[in-house]
């Protein structure tokens, strides 16, 4: 039994069209207040850093990168 409902390129164009209306909505969604519920759930779980690792962990990557250069000349 042959079923031609849809041509292809009518095919593509109704996919086309769904991807951008899903793409659309999820948008809509989340740049409002629901975004903003999100935001604050996540920024509570993220980690403090102390002062003295962010300034030790670039003198410790640039003094492993000095050894690293010295060994291999």
């Amino acid at each position: 039994m042959k079923v031609n409902t849809m041509s292809s390129s009518k095919a593509w164009t109704l996919f086309i069209l769904v991807s951008v209306a899903l793409y659309f909505r999820n948008w809509m969604n989340y740049s409002g207040k629901k975004r903003k519920i999100l935001n604050t759930k996540t920024k509570s779980n993220n980690p403090q850093y102390s002062i003295v690792s962010l300034i030790l962990l670039p003198i410790v990557t640039i003094a492993i990168a000095i050894l690293f250069l010295v060994k291999i000349s």
